[in-house]
């Protein structure tokens, strides 16, 4: 917990996906769930409809987790300042509320006007904050053993 948050990861995006996997694995003993290479459907908050390619992994040791995730140019996941903090990821039960005063939604998963399965908010200070949706715990936890992260949302309990 972070204050009220449900902390599991800290994202940074990089620029390649293996060289940054392989000098952090090796310079801080840090290993690897299975690198997951997907589209992924959003919807800016302006409205728009995206549909975002997305390369990335996270340390199978954690909590809390890092998630590395390769920049794609003209993407949401493009970052000017490769290595540095992208944004804090936590488990919660409604990623559609704003996890405090303030917060702006970005973009989250889906098409439609209320994000589904994560959403990325901005606080006040420009820290950015990723809401996942807690019933996936179960599927993160059997990716970080070494099997594989199912696309989609789950529904059991948090």
């Amino acid at each position: 917990m972070l204050g009220e948050l449900d902390v599991f990861h800290f994202g940074v995006v990089v620029e390649q996906l293996e060289t940054s996997m392989k000098t952090l694995g090796e310079g801080l003993g840090i290993d690897w769930a299975l690198v997951q290479v997907r589209t992924q459907v959003l919807r800016t908050k302006a409205g728009v409809v995206r549909h975002e390619p997305i390369r990335f992994t996270y340390s199978s040791d954690g909590p809390p987790h890092l998630e590395l995730i390769e920049s794609a140019g003209d993407s949401v996941w493009e970052t000017s300042l490769p290595g540095t903090l992208h944004h804090i990821g936590v488990f919660t039960r409604d990623v559609a509320a704003a996890p405090g005063p303030g917060y702006e939604l970005e973009f989250g998963g889906g098409r439609d006007e209320l994000p589904v399965g994560f959403a990325y908010y901005v606080a006040p200070a420009g820290v950015r904050v990723e809401l996942v949706d807690g019933s996936r715990r179960a599927q993160f936890q059997a990716w970080f053993a070494g099997g594989h992260l199912p696309v989609g949302v789950a529904k059991p309990e948090l």
